[in-house]
C-alpha cells in the first residue's frame, strides 16, 4: 500500500528530507504467507535502522529493530503514532537503536 505508506512518511518527514529512501510491498519478500522486509537492503549497519510496522511478520528477521504499531484506518482520533514521537526523538541519541528497541518489543510481548 504505497499510497498509504507515502502519506504517513510525508507527514513524518514534513519536507525535511530525512526519510530519503522508502520501501513498500514491492521491496518485500513473501515468506511463510506474509511479506517480510529485509532491513539489510537499507544499510549494512542496522544500529541506526528502525522499522515501524503493524505486521510482526514484516520484521520477523529483525525484531530488535522493530517498533510495533496498531493498524491505522483513517481514524482522526488515533494517536498511536503521536505517542511514539518521544521515543523516536530519543532514539537519535543512542548509539544502537537495537539496545532500546529490543527492550521495547519485549514489553509488547508481556
Amino acid at each position: 500500500m504505497e499510497i498509504y505508506g507515502a502519506a504517513v512518511a510525508d507527514k513524518l518527514d514534513n519536507t525535511k528530507g530525512i526519510l530519503k529512501r522508502r520501501y513498500y510491498r514491492q521491496h518485500c519478500t513473501l515468506e511463510y504467507g506474509s511479506y517480510t522486509k529485509d532491513l539489510s537492503s537499507v544499510h549494512n549497519d542496522l544500529s541506526s535502522v528502525i522499522i515501524l510496522d503493524n505486521s510482526p511478520g514484516a520484521y520477523r528477521s529483525y525484531p530488535d529493530n522493530a517498533i510495533p504499531i496498531k493498524s491505522w484506518f483513517a481514524d482522526p482520533s488515533d494517536t498511536c503514532l503521536l505517542s511514539l514521537l518521544p521515543m523516536l526523538d530519543a532514539l537519535r541519541f543512542t548509539a544502537d537503536v537495537r539496545s532500546v528497541l529490543s527492550r521495547n518489543l519485549h514489553l509488547h510481548r508481556l
